[in-house]
């Protein structure tokens, strides 16, 4: 098998309260934690919590709350395979902690707010994902999860939300147009609620349509028209950019999430961890995206390496 020469970077950029955290952490445990580094574009703050609010400024600014330079130099020295000293910033108090040693893996995996805000970003990414979550979804998700290990209200909450809509219309929802990928939840209305899935969700996986990069959305159509997979397909503008779009819905069989998968690859790699009799939207996204990710990193195949020459 040909290892690419040093490592593979993967950006997913998006709003807070998307799931982002949760999905890199599901897809961290596909690929091996001894095979990944994660990092987290929230210690690249500049200001923390009180110093913000004293000079009214929220955590999406980038130039004014956030040290891009530093993240900049930080992710090519990683692409270089050279360990950094990186900050630490911890939400639970809202400053900072004792800078940590992170050490380059195979395969760096980085969340954040700003990480395709701009061109050097950019550059330093394999794979560039947007991760985008409906208003309604990330408004609950983003209450549970402040309230619970934030130390925040459910009223400050909210209060914060609407405070950071401008920013995140300004700074954050534009960062669309730049990725590769864009990853869209959205409310399953069709699905009542279950002890078992209580949130039905749909997942929209959209690629941009220039560029020949388009990676799964013809797969999930081929299995659609197959019968294998429920999509629907589609062409949108999001963000002022031509995507092509599939969206996942439903569950999908476990004898079809092999047959998937293995017209999308030919490495078993993630095909061997199917252990389940049927796979809702996210975790066939997450399934598709880990097979991805692999292939980019271990140059199993040769769009794989073509992707990685062309960028």
């Amino acid at each position: 098998m040909m290892q690419r020469k040093g490592v593979t970077l993967i950006g997913i950029a998006g709003d807070s309260g998307a799931g982002k955290s949760t999905y890199v952490e599901h897809l961290k445990q596909l690929l091996g934690e001894e095979n990944v580094s994660v990092m987290s574009t929230d210690d690249y703050h500049s200001l923390d919590r009180v110093e913000r609010n004293k000079i009214g400024v929220t955590a999406l600014d980038p130039w004014k709350a956030n040290n891009l330079g530093l993240l900049i130099d930080h992710l090519w020295q990683l692409k270089q395979k050279r360990p950094i000293l990186k900050p630490v910033y911890d939400h639970s108090t809202g400053t900072f902690a004792e800078s940590e040693l992170l050490e380059p893996r195979t395969v760096i995996l980085v969340e954040g707010l700003h990480l395709l805000y701009l061109e050097k970003l950019r550059e330093v990414f394999d794979l560039k994902i947007y991760f985008d979550t409906d208003i309604s979804l990330r408004i609950k998700w983003k209450v549970r999860r402040d309230a619970e290990a934030r130390g925040y209200t459910e009223e400050q909450v909210l209060e914060e939300i609407e405070r950071r809509r401008p920013d995140v219309e300004k700074f954050i929802e534009p960062q669309k147009a730049w990725a590769d990928m864009v990853i869209h939840y959205l409310p399953d209305l069709k699905k009542e609620p279950t002890e078992a899935n209580p949130e039905p969700i749909r997942v929209r996986v959209a690629e941009r349509m220039r560029g020949n990069k388009r990676r799964l959305v013809k797969w999930l159509v081929l299995a659609s028209r197959l019968g294998l997979i429920a999509a629907d397909h589609y062409h949108d503008q999001i963000a002022g950019e031509e995507m092509e779009i599939a969206c996942i819905e439903g569950n999908t069989e476990l004898s079809a999430m092999h047959s998937l998968l293995d017209m999308v690859s030919n490495n078993r790699y993630v095909d061997d961890q199917l252990d389940k009799m049927h796979y809702d939207p996210i975790s066939v996204s997450q399934l598709l995206v880990a097979n991805m990710i692999y292939e980019l990193a271990h140059g199993t195949n040769m769009e794989a390496q073509r992707f990685a020459e062309s960028r």
